[in-house]
């Protein structure tokens, strides 16, 4: 059995006099988790620092080097609040590919600065890869506030899985509208808290993903106060338990643990 540990929204930084000890705090979860489920890889889904805080760039790369100190293969996608200040996204990834525990990404695009790629991995003579899209940040066209999946993304994902037999999971940052499909009809399991603060204009990443795709559960981040999971059409949309002490949010600090038997995905929230 092959274990993902998937962290989210850890927002690092000294935004407020408490910070400091907030961010002991997640660090000292995180390596309670570690230690508590022995994951074979961590998932990082944004939202790693707040990138407007004092020396947040420094606190960027102090955290990409804890992560790397587990000495376990991990990826990580960008959140919103990863790059608001005066570096960009370029800058950021380039510290994230220098790591030495980084996984080596496979078909790695880079659309502006958003880095999208897959890892392959094996449990039992079956191929599950997992795959990693930076959903961006702000909407620059403002049908709604945050930033939506770019068409070049989808056909980079379907041209990935055409020839691919096995299983796959996706992993980003900003939730896609089919979240908020599912909690309305009913679906979602587990808190449903807050809004689901999806993107205003609808790409038809899912609907790629349904059609052409072997890809059976997404899972993202951004909303502190959902952590719930969906079946939605053969899909389970999954939130991450929000990691960070620094930042809002009502619901105990933790993570999502997945799990993969042969073919079989599932997952709990661990805290």
């Amino acid at each position: 059995m092959l274990k993902i540990l998937q962290l989210t929204d850890l927002h690092f930084g000294e935004i407020h006099e408490e910070s400091r000890d907030r961010d002991a705090a997640t660090k000292a979860l995180i390596s309670r988790l570690v230690m508590e489920h022995r994951p074979q890889f961590i998932a990082v889904t944004g939202d790693i620092i707040w990138s407007l805080a004092k020396k947040s760039f420094q606190t960027f790369r102090e955290v990409l080097a804890f992560i790397n100190d587990f000495g376990i293969p991990f990826a990580v996608t960008l959140g919103n609040h990863d790059a608001e200040a005066d570096f960009d996204r370029e800058v950021l990834n380039a510290i994230v590919l220098e790591q030495t525990n980084f996984i080596i990404p496979t078909s790695l695009l880079n659309i502006g600065g958003r880095l999208n790629y897959y890892i392959e991995l094996q449990d039992a003579g079956i191929s599950h890869r997992l795959y990693f899209m930076d959903s961006g940040d702000y909407d620059a066209h403002r049908f709604g506030e945050y930033d939506f999946i770019q068409h070049e993304q989808i056909d980079w994902l379907v041209k990935n899985e055409k020839d691919f037999s096995g299983i796959s999971q996706l992993f980003l940052h900003i939730p896609v509208p089919e979240y908020k499909t599912a909690r309305q009809l009913g679906l979602a399991i587990g808190h449903q808290d807050e809004e689901i603060n999806c993107p205003g204009l609808n790409t038809g990443l899912f609907s790629h993903i349904y059609l052409h795709t072997h890809i059976k559960a997404i899972y993202c981040g951004h909303d502190h106060d959902n952590d719930f999971s969906a079946h939605y059409f053969g899909i389970q949309l999954n939130y991450g338990r929000v990691t960070g002490f620094n930042t809002y949010g009502s619901l105990e600090r933790g993570g999502r643990l997945i799990m993969i038997e042969k073919d079989k995905i599932s997952s709990i929230i661990v805290e």
